[in-house]
């Protein structure tokens, strides 16, 4: 079974789910949870992946495996939150954003933004 896979099924027990009520939570068939449960490395896209992080408060990166820890740090959340409401300049200001070592262009975080703002929009 694939970290995805057992990450969410234990999200989903620990919060005393069932799969059909995860899914009704989600606004999914309980099929797409078992599948997802059912450790075939089948992962759900982008959109998706990001509306069960969310439900259950953890990180794209814990559920699927490339971190141990759950929670969301306070850099992230800070990130996540600021990145509604922040200018261009004050996300230069506040994290001095870097792309390969080098700062990133008013233009690349005018992207991050848009990118941010239209994975909010799909949900």
């Amino acid at each position: 079974m694939g970290d995805f896979s057992k990450r969410l099924k234990k999200l989903r027990e620990d919060r005393k789910l069932s799969q059909e009520g995860l899914a009704k939570e989600l606004g999914l068939p309980r099929t797409s949870i078992t599948h997802y449960e059912s450790g075939s490395d089948r992962v759900p896209r982008n959109k998706r992946l990001n509306e069960i992080a969310d439900f259950f408060d953890v990180s794209v990166d814990y559920l699927l495996g490339r971190t141990e820890s759950e929670a969301l740090t306070d850099s992230e959340k800070s990130f996540i939150d600021d990145s509604k409401e922040l200018t261009i300049e004050d996300l230069q200001e506040k994290y001095k954003l870097t792309v390969d070592g080098k700062p990133a262009s008013d233009e690349e975080l005018e992207g991050a933004i848009a990118f941010i703002r239209s994975l909010r929009g799909m949900k």
